[in-house]
């Protein structure tokens, strides 16, 4: 998150990241998890900064993907769940 701040003050990037000063510190101090926004805006800062704006895209559509493969790991999670409950609901059929 440092490097993405780069020259700015925390008040500036907080206010950018649409954040409060207090919970940038502790993002940037590992106290606090920051959410999926702050870090993809991050990493987007970072990959303009090193890579020029072209490179950063190929970041996003990289980042997408990962989403789109997170999001589908856990609808099988859920729907693997689901089915693994209905199955113990489900009484013995006695012989």
């Amino acid at each position: 998150m440092i490097a993405a701040r780069g020259a700015s003050t925390q008040a500036e990037f907080a206010k950018r990241l649409g954040v409060d000063r207090t919970c940038l510190s502790r993002y940037e101090r590992e106290q606090l998890g920051a959410p999926t926004s702050v870090l993809n805006y991050c990493l987007k800062t970072v990959a303009e900064l090193h890579y020029g704006v072209e490179s950063a895209s190929f970041v996003q559509q990289a980042l997408t993907h990962v989403r789109r493969a997170a999001d589908t790991l856990e609808q099988v999670s859920k729907n693997e769940t689901r089915r693994l409950v209905t199955k113990r609901a489900r009484p013995t059929p006695k012989p």
